[in-house]
Protein backbone atom coordinates (compact mmCIF):
# COMPACT_ATOMS: atom_id res chain seq x y z
CA UNK A 1 0.00 0.00 0.00
CA UNK A 2 2.40 2.42 0.49
CA UNK A 3 4.12 1.64 -2.55
CA UNK A 4 0.91 2.22 -4.21
CA UNK A 5 1.01 5.85 -2.54
CA UNK A 6 4.73 6.09 -3.34
CA UNK A 7 4.04 5.80 -7.05
CA UNK A 8 1.09 8.43 -7.17
CA UNK A 9 2.76 10.92 -5.75
CA UNK A 10 5.94 10.51 -7.79
CA UNK A 11 3.58 10.75 -10.89
CA UNK A 12 1.99 14.62 -10.64
CA UNK A 13 3.99 17.24 -12.30
CA UNK A 14 2.37 20.24 -12.56
CA UNK A 15 2.39 23.07 -15.10
CA UNK A 16 1.77 26.80 -14.05
CA UNK A 17 -0.16 28.54 -16.79
CA UNK A 18 -1.08 32.76 -16.95
CA UNK A 19 0.45 35.97 -16.39
CA UNK A 20 2.75 37.63 -13.81
CA UNK A 21 0.29 36.80 -10.88
CA UNK A 22 2.46 33.80 -10.97
CA UNK A 23 5.98 34.45 -13.40
CA UNK A 24 6.50 37.87 -10.48
CA UNK A 25 10.28 37.27 -10.35
CA UNK A 26 10.78 40.47 -11.98
CA UNK A 27 9.09 42.35 -8.83
CA UNK A 28 10.39 40.64 -6.14
CA UNK A 29 14.27 42.12 -4.51
CA UNK A 30 17.08 40.38 -4.68
CA UNK A 31 16.89 37.39 -2.04
CA UNK A 32 13.48 37.15 -1.90
CA UNK A 33 11.80 34.03 -3.71
CA UNK A 34 8.76 34.26 -6.62
CA UNK A 35 5.79 32.35 -6.22
CA UNK A 36 8.01 29.50 -8.41
CA UNK A 37 10.40 29.37 -6.12
CA UNK A 38 8.82 29.17 -3.05
CA UNK A 39 6.41 26.06 -4.62
CA UNK A 40 9.53 24.34 -5.40
CA UNK A 41 10.57 24.88 -2.19
CA UNK A 42 8.02 23.16 -0.51
CA UNK A 43 7.53 19.86 -2.87
CA UNK A 44 8.69 17.54 -4.61
CA UNK A 45 6.37 17.67 -7.32
CA UNK A 46 8.17 18.83 -10.84
CA UNK A 47 6.82 22.21 -11.91
CA UNK A 48 7.03 23.47 -15.36
CA UNK A 49 5.96 27.36 -15.22
CA UNK A 50 4.69 28.57 -18.35
CA UNK A 51 3.01 31.79 -17.37
CA UNK A 52 5.06 34.78 -18.19
CA UNK A 53 4.88 38.12 -16.90
CA UNK A 54 2.31 40.45 -19.29
CA UNK A 55 0.47 37.27 -21.22
CA UNK A 56 -2.77 37.73 -21.93
CA UNK A 57 -5.89 34.76 -22.81
CA UNK A 58 -4.16 35.08 -26.10
CA UNK A 59 -0.47 34.29 -24.95
CA UNK A 60 -2.46 31.28 -22.96
CA UNK A 61 -4.26 30.10 -26.29
CA UNK A 62 -1.87 30.77 -29.05
CA UNK A 63 1.70 29.58 -27.14
CA UNK A 64 1.69 28.22 -23.50
CA UNK A 65 -1.43 25.56 -23.71
CA UNK A 66 0.97 23.77 -26.66
CA UNK A 67 3.80 23.96 -24.42
CA UNK A 68 2.27 21.46 -21.63
CA UNK A 69 4.09 18.44 -21.09
CA UNK A 70 2.44 14.73 -21.90
CA UNK A 71 1.65 13.28 -18.23
CA UNK A 72 0.98 16.61 -16.81
CA UNK A 73 -1.49 16.20 -13.89
CA UNK A 74 -2.36 19.55 -12.61
CA UNK A 75 -2.74 23.06 -14.16
CA UNK A 76 -3.16 26.16 -12.53
CA UNK A 77 -4.94 29.14 -14.69
CA UNK A 78 -3.96 32.48 -13.42
CA UNK A 79 -4.96 34.82 -16.58
CA UNK A 80 -7.42 37.95 -17.15
CA UNK A 81 -5.46 40.69 -15.30
CA UNK A 82 -3.78 41.67 -18.18
CA UNK A 83 -6.72 41.81 -20.80
CA UNK A 84 -8.31 44.10 -17.88
CA UNK A 85 -5.53 46.43 -17.58
CA UNK A 86 -5.52 46.97 -21.50
CA UNK A 87 -9.11 47.68 -21.17
CA UNK A 88 -9.66 50.13 -17.97
CA UNK A 89 -8.48 53.27 -19.99
CA UNK A 90 -11.96 54.53 -20.76
CA UNK A 91 -12.46 54.86 -16.97
CA UNK A 92 -10.23 57.74 -16.76
CA UNK A 93 -11.57 59.88 -19.66
CA UNK A 94 -14.18 62.56 -19.08
CA UNK A 95 -17.08 61.05 -19.79
CA UNK A 96 -20.72 61.72 -18.51
CA UNK A 97 -21.88 58.32 -18.60
CA UNK A 98 -24.62 57.17 -16.10
CA UNK A 99 -23.72 54.53 -13.61
CA UNK A 100 -25.83 51.95 -15.91
CA UNK A 101 -23.96 53.06 -18.81
CA UNK A 102 -20.83 52.35 -17.36
CA UNK A 103 -21.63 49.02 -16.20
CA UNK A 104 -22.97 48.25 -19.71
CA UNK A 105 -19.57 49.06 -21.16
CA UNK A 106 -17.67 47.18 -18.55
CA UNK A 107 -19.89 44.15 -19.52
CA UNK A 108 -19.13 44.44 -23.73
CA UNK A 109 -15.56 44.89 -22.73
CA UNK A 110 -15.53 41.83 -20.67
CA UNK A 111 -17.33 39.49 -22.72
CA UNK A 112 -14.68 38.80 -25.56
CA UNK A 113 -12.42 37.96 -22.73
CA UNK A 114 -14.40 35.49 -21.06
CA UNK A 115 -15.33 34.02 -24.65
CA UNK A 116 -11.26 33.66 -24.95
CA UNK A 117 -11.47 32.38 -21.19
CA UNK A 118 -14.05 29.89 -21.20
CA UNK A 119 -12.75 28.89 -24.55
CA UNK A 120 -8.96 28.13 -22.84
CA UNK A 121 -11.05 25.97 -19.95
CA UNK A 122 -12.45 23.92 -22.51
CA UNK A 123 -9.35 23.34 -24.43
CA UNK A 124 -7.66 22.48 -21.21
CA UNK A 125 -10.44 19.82 -20.49
CA UNK A 126 -10.71 18.30 -24.24
CA UNK A 127 -6.54 17.67 -24.33
CA UNK A 128 -5.57 17.16 -21.15
CA UNK A 129 -6.98 14.76 -17.86
CA UNK A 130 -5.15 17.14 -15.44
CA UNK A 131 -6.74 18.23 -12.08
CA UNK A 132 -7.91 22.42 -13.18
CA UNK A 133 -6.94 24.93 -10.58
CA UNK A 134 -8.45 28.25 -11.85
CA UNK A 135 -7.54 31.85 -10.12
CA UNK A 136 -9.60 34.86 -9.63
CA UNK A 137 -7.53 37.49 -9.91
CA UNK A 138 -6.86 39.75 -6.91
CA UNK A 139 -7.95 43.16 -6.48
CA UNK A 140 -4.46 44.72 -6.15
CA UNK A 141 -3.06 47.35 -3.80
CA UNK A 142 -4.97 50.94 -6.04
CA UNK A 143 -5.65 53.07 -3.41
CA UNK A 144 -2.68 55.83 -3.19
CA UNK A 145 -1.05 54.91 -6.25
CA UNK A 146 -0.26 57.80 -9.07
CA UNK A 147 -1.40 55.10 -12.07
CA UNK A 148 -4.37 53.67 -10.17
CA UNK A 149 -5.58 55.80 -7.32
CA UNK A 150 -8.83 57.63 -9.62
CA UNK A 151 -9.96 54.56 -10.55
CA UNK A 152 -9.61 52.00 -7.84
CA UNK A 153 -13.44 51.63 -7.40
CA UNK A 154 -14.51 51.67 -10.38
CA UNK A 155 -11.82 49.11 -11.87
CA UNK A 156 -12.63 47.25 -8.95
CA UNK A 157 -16.12 46.70 -9.92
CA UNK A 158 -15.08 46.13 -13.71
CA UNK A 159 -12.98 43.58 -11.61
CA UNK A 160 -15.83 41.94 -9.81
CA UNK A 161 -17.61 41.38 -12.85
CA UNK A 162 -14.60 39.28 -14.77
CA UNK A 163 -14.31 37.32 -11.49
CA UNK A 164 -17.86 36.09 -12.14
CA UNK A 165 -17.03 34.57 -14.98
CA UNK A 166 -14.77 32.71 -13.97
CA UNK A 167 -16.59 31.62 -11.14
CA UNK A 168 -19.33 30.86 -13.82
CA UNK A 169 -16.57 28.74 -16.28
CA UNK A 170 -15.54 26.92 -12.88
CA UNK A 171 -19.14 25.76 -12.38
CA UNK A 172 -19.73 25.05 -15.79
CA UNK A 173 -16.61 22.68 -16.27
CA UNK A 174 -16.54 21.81 -12.92
CA UNK A 175 -12.82 22.24 -12.02
CA UNK A 176 -11.16 23.72 -8.70
CA UNK A 177 -10.96 27.61 -8.51
CA UNK A 178 -8.61 29.36 -6.04
CA UNK A 179 -9.99 32.52 -4.70
CA UNK A 180 -7.25 34.75 -4.46
CA UNK A 181 -8.86 38.29 -3.40
CA UNK A 182 -9.15 36.37 0.18
CA UNK A 183 -5.38 34.69 -0.03
CA UNK A 184 -3.92 38.71 -1.18
CA UNK A 185 -5.18 40.94 1.76
CA UNK A 186 -2.45 43.08 2.84
CA UNK A 187 -0.78 45.79 1.17
CA UNK A 188 2.88 43.96 1.68
CA UNK A 189 1.08 41.03 -0.38
CA UNK A 190 2.13 43.61 -3.35
CA UNK A 191 4.96 44.59 -4.68
CA UNK A 192 3.66 47.11 -6.33
CA UNK A 193 0.13 48.53 -6.79
CA UNK A 194 -0.79 45.60 -9.07
CA UNK A 195 2.30 42.40 -8.82
CA UNK A 196 2.63 39.93 -5.86
CA UNK A 197 5.50 40.74 -3.53
CA UNK A 198 7.55 37.31 -2.19
CA UNK A 199 5.06 37.35 0.76
CA UNK A 200 1.70 37.33 -1.20
CA UNK A 201 3.68 35.00 -3.68
CA UNK A 202 4.28 32.47 -0.67
CA UNK A 203 0.75 32.66 0.30
CA UNK A 204 -0.07 31.45 -3.20
CA UNK A 205 2.64 29.25 -3.51
CA UNK A 206 1.13 27.23 -0.20
CA UNK A 207 -2.31 27.58 -1.40
CA UNK A 208 -1.43 25.35 -4.55
CA UNK A 209 1.54 23.27 -2.83
CA UNK A 210 -1.84 22.23 -0.63
CA UNK A 211 -4.59 21.99 -3.54
CA UNK A 212 -1.61 19.40 -5.59
CA UNK A 213 -1.12 17.74 -2.38
CA UNK A 214 -5.15 17.03 -1.84
CA UNK A 215 -5.84 16.38 -5.58
CA UNK A 216 -3.98 13.08 -6.67
CA UNK A 217 -5.50 12.82 -10.47
CA UNK A 218 -8.77 12.15 -12.19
Amino acid sequence: METTARVVALSKELVLLGDSIIDNKTYVLDGELSVLEHIKSKTETPVTQLALDGATTNDVINSQIQAIPFGTSHIVLSIGGNDLLNEIGFLLEDFKYTPNQVLERCQSLIAPITQKYESIVSQLQTTSRANLLLCTVYEGNLEGSVMYDDIAISSRAMLSLFNDSVYKTHNMFKTEILELRNIFVSPEDYANPIEPSHIGGEKLAKAINKWVETHNGK
